[in-house]
């Protein structure tokens, strides 16, 4: 597969190999919809991950799939494909270098890989990771090989998919060839004065499902002023070694701009001259409406990270102080704080929210969980769930919070988004009294300075007896959940 990747790529045109921006903008100049920012904006026919159609190929099953490759090679010239050659990561320790190869009709998607990844001139035979993806295939298809460290996207013109390639394949390389982890999570440093009136820093990674703000929360300032900071770091994927030391991976954001024109920075930052816009609603004069969803919900954005407030010239944290974990459970308060290691990995296995009436009305406040909130673990589950219990407890004074992002009890009685900062800074800080919640299980404000928390206490609205029927169900529901991946320590399902 590799040899012949490395054969394919020999034929692509030298101006088409890792072309500059300006050549990649001139090729999509066509495929791009007017607007008032006059940046490049695309419409996609898929609009988001084709999870569905994903299918991980491996030694065992690999013959299934031999046809396909000979066909999709049959069906593609390397005269009519762009090359693309990139970094994931800034930190020797944990960069890998990744060749992509797209059709030139799809540029749009290598201009914005560009803006995305750090560059690279790396041979393309010691390529860490490759991937081929052809949109205009008449199937659609993703052949996620683990093994090659390589993807086969098929009929897809959804970039998000292609981004994730790459990711993925990170991800599974410093699990099983590093003895670290991929985390599908933000990561920002909080600059604060303490008690000697010196400036300390405490690093966060912030993990959650789709919806429940982990964005808004990894790149929210806080409202800090000098000589207090934010210091935003990463949006998507961290890779942690054994020893806690964790690094960044993107030198761009993708993010979402459906909470456009809200979030004034991740605003500002998107319609900044760099950015590349995906499904965007543009109407006939070219006036951007952030709130039309019509083609889908999932709009995007490729922006070049320094756009956005609260950057800086570093990705990695320089050390690993808090990990918070987001959900949204009605019968959970604003914040609560983990007892142990084994606590804290159990909440990572368990990746958990609900859905909400806006995902899906029929199905509203059922759980849904996602092992480690991460939709792109190769397999083997328990690996990383019983590896982030030994990377928390090799940090020092490590601190593990889960905060509830959506309401206490009922929908009205909602946590704003002010709140949760709050109650995630004064965490921080330690300015938050805890009392610990025995149908919990962990650690819960007794109160937090300069807020009410008293409409946040889910047993006014459940009586406690009926509360304690909830949690204990809530308890047995996760435990056979744990228990239902094979391999994972028993001490972390005994510590729920």
């Amino acid at each position: 597969m590799r040899t012949r990747f490395v054969e394919f790529s020999l034929g692509v045109p030298v101006e088409q190999q890792n072309p500059s921006f300006s050549d990649l903008e001139q090729w999509t100049k066509e495929k791009s919809i007017a607007n008032e920012y006059n940046l490049p904006l695309f419409k996609t026919e898929i609009t988001a991950r084709s999870a569905k159609f994903t299918q991980i190929v491996t030694s065992h099953n690999r013959s299934e799939f031999v046809s396909i490759i000979d066909k999709v090679l049959d069906f593609i010239n390397p005269q009519d494909f762009v090359l693309m050659k990139v970094k994931v990561g800034q930190d020797k320790k944990v960069q890998l270098s990744a060749t992509a190869l797209v059709s030139k009709k799809h540029a749009n998607k290598a201009l914005m890989l560009k803006t995305n990844f750090f560059e690279s001139d790396h041979d393309v035979a010691a390529s860490d990771i490759l991937t081929i993806d052809v949109p205009e295939y008449p199937e659609r298809k993703v052949l996620v090989f683990p093994e090659e460290r390589m993807t086969i996207i098929l009929g897809i013109d959804y970039y998000g998919e292609m981004k994730m390639s790459i990711l993925r394949m990170a991800m599974e390389i410093l699990r099983k060839d590093r003895g670290g982890l991929g985390l599908h999570a933000g990561s920002k440093t909080y600059r604060l004065v303490n008690g000697f009136n010196t400036i300390i820093e405490k690093g966060a990674l912030i993990f959650g499902l789709s919806g429940t703000g982990k964005t808004t929360l990894t790149c929210h300032l806080h409202g800090l002023t000098s000589p207090e900071s934010v210091l935003i770091l990463q949006d998507d994927i961290n890779l942690i070694l054994e020893d806690g030391s964790a690094f960044g991976s993107e030198k761009g954001f993708y993010v979402k701009c459906d909470n456009c024109p809200e979030h004034k920075e991740i605003t500002a930052a998107v319609t900044t001259s760099g950015s590349i816009m995906e499904n965007v609603h543009s109407d006939e004069n070219g006036n951007i409406d952030w709130k039309n969803f019509e083609h889908t919900h999932n709009t995007r954005a490729v922006i070049d990270r320094l756009a956005l407030e609260g950057t800086g010239a570093t990705i990695d944290l320089r050390s690993l102080d808090f990990i918070i974990f987001n959900t949204r459970r009605p019968e959970l308060p604003p914040i609560g704080r983990f007892m142990s290691p084994e606590q804290s990995a159990a909440f990572y296995a368990l990746g958990e929210s609900v859905i909400t009436s806006a995902e899906d009305a029929t199905r509203a406040g059922e759980s849904k969980r996602q092992v480690g909130f991460d939709p792109f673990i190769l397999g083997d589950e328990h690996t990383n769930i019983n590896r982030i219990r030994r990377i928390i407890s090799n940090i020092d004074k490590i601190q593990c919070f889960v905060v509830n992002t959506g309401y206490v009890g009922k929908e009205a009685n909602d946590i704003t988004v002010d709140m949760t900062l709050k109650c995630i800074e004064s965490a921080v800080r330690g300015d938050i009294d805890w009392v610990y919640d025995e149908d919990l299980g962990y650690e819960v404000p007794l109160k937090v300075d300069g807020l009410d928390l008293t409409n946040m206490d889910p047993r006014k609205y459940y009586g406690e007896k009926e509360y304690q029927e909830i949690m204990a169900n809530l308890k047995t529901e996760r435990t056979t959940y744990l228990e239902s991946i094979n391999g994972v320590d028993q001490e972390i399902i005994n510590s729920l």
